[in-house]
């Protein structure tokens, strides 16, 4: 199975498990204000989020499109500090480290591509993170652009792209590899699960294409490398923050 698409949902009261793909898992609720989530210390890393709400998790505020990473063997204490979609990502974790927050107006920020495929890619959890599993972001296209371009693949490395930022818009989601391809039109809400393959998406000229996107690696091989698609290995790449492999 290359991937599969999971459509926005108005869960309330309690956290939904939107999929589980090995031990890499996606949690979410559309919370209101006040309301009070919790999950118990397990031997999982998590990365927690909302793409249009203010919340308060283990007693840190995070703003729209903030992060906060917790390592295994540390439960969470959320709160909604106004209507807010919260995602929760957890996968396997090994190492005793320690909570952080990062802050979406403090990350790099990357203007990658040009012309019809140009997009500002925001590195939320890097390579260089005290992290065992889980590197993320948001990618952000400039018009009607396409991202995740040229394309390209890590199998192995499953990927969750969470969209938001796009009504009354829309994207278009391509999923491809050598036994097919398939389309998923995607809304703000909506989280496609990549598990292989290439994954370019594109957006309309009403609000782009907009997405946040988590990757859990193998332990021990927590990089952004990728392989471009043949046909498309002559594309200029310039800025990126992933590490394309070369190919003979």
């Amino acid at each position: 199975m290359r991937g599969r698409l999971i459509r926005a949902r108005e869960t309330r009261n309690a956290l939904e498990r939107l999929f589980a793909t090995g031990d890499f898992a996606l949690y979410h609720v559309r919370a209101r204000r006040g309301e009070k989530y919790s999950m118990e210390a397990a031997e999982y890393e998590r990365i927690v989020f909302s793409t249009d709400g203010a919340l308060i998790v283990n007693n840190e505020l995070l703003r729209v499109r903030d992060m906060i990473y917790t390592p295994r063997d540390v439960g969470l204490d959320i709160q909604a500090e106004g209507d807010a979609n919260i995602y929760v990502a957890e996968a396997r974790g090994f190492a005793r480290s320690n909570q952080f927050v990062k802050r979406f107006n403090d990350a790099p920020k990357i203007e990658s591509g040009q012309d019809c495929y140009a997009r500002t890619i925001v590195v939320m959890i890097s390579e260089d993170d005290p992290v065992d599993r889980f590197l993320a972001g948001y990618t952000e296209s400039i018009g009607a652009s396409w991202t995740s371009y040229p394309p390209h693949r890590h199998d192995g490395k499953p990927e969750a792209y969470i969209f938001y930022g796009m009504n009354p818009g829309f994207g278009v989601q391509l999923l491809m590899d050598e036994e097919g391809e398939e389309a998923h039109v995607v809304r703000d809400g909506d989280v496609v699960l990549i598990e292989r393959g290439y994954h370019p998406n594109v957006g309309t000229s009403l609000n782009g294409i907009k997405f946040a996107w988590i990757i859990a690696a193998p332990h021990g091989a927590r990089d952004l490398s990728v392989e471009i698609h043949p046909l498309f290995r002559s594309v200029p790449v310039k800025m990126s923050h992933l590490k394309i492999k070369e190919t003979s």
